[in-house]
């Protein structure tokens, strides 16, 4: 298995797999989240533009599991201290490789590309009824930092 920074080219098997988390949250939450939120020119924009990355895991020529994670600047806010965080979008495995350690190995490749470039936070949003996620996360270290809650009127 090989891990690399996605390119153009990787498009379309990228938006394939993300299919596959989409179909879970969209069962989940289908007042939340779009039944096939499918964009071309977003994720084009998001390889091209230095302000995220999308890191890949594939054997054989397929793409087999992502991380796709924007870098965030907090600067000069009114309570924070300026920082530079790692915001994790998405992570996924194709349901026919999980549970063979590549979330684990993406992760561990976000780790080190926020420790090359001075980055000291890695943070993401995971819902609460993903259960197998939240294990992932916290088996990865991660702690809550921060809950959000919905009252739904």
């Amino acid at each position: 298995m090989n891990i690399r920074e996605a390119n153009i080219m990787d498009i379309n098997k990228i938006m394939d797999l993300e299919d596959q988390i989409f179909k879970i949250h969209y069962k989940a939450r289908p007042d939340w989240i779009e039944k096939n939120p499918r964009n071309y020119e977003y994720k084009k924009q998001f390889i091209e533009e230095n302000n995220g990355k999308i890191f890949i895991a594939e054997e054989d020529n397929k793409i087999i599991g992502l991380c796709i994670f924007n870098i965030r600047v907090i600067k000069d806010h009114q309570m924070f201290f300026d920082m530079v965080n790692i915001e994790i979008e998405n992570i996924c495995v194709d349901e026919k490789y999980r549970k063979k350690g590549i979330g684990k190995k993406l992760l561990e490749k976000v780790k080190i590309y926020a420790k090359e470039n001075n980055i000291k936070n890695i943070e993401l949003s995971v819902w609460e009824f993903n259960e197998n996620a939240l294990k992932f996360y916290k088996n990865m270290g991660m702690e809550t930092r921060i809950r959000r809650m919905e009252y739904k009127v």
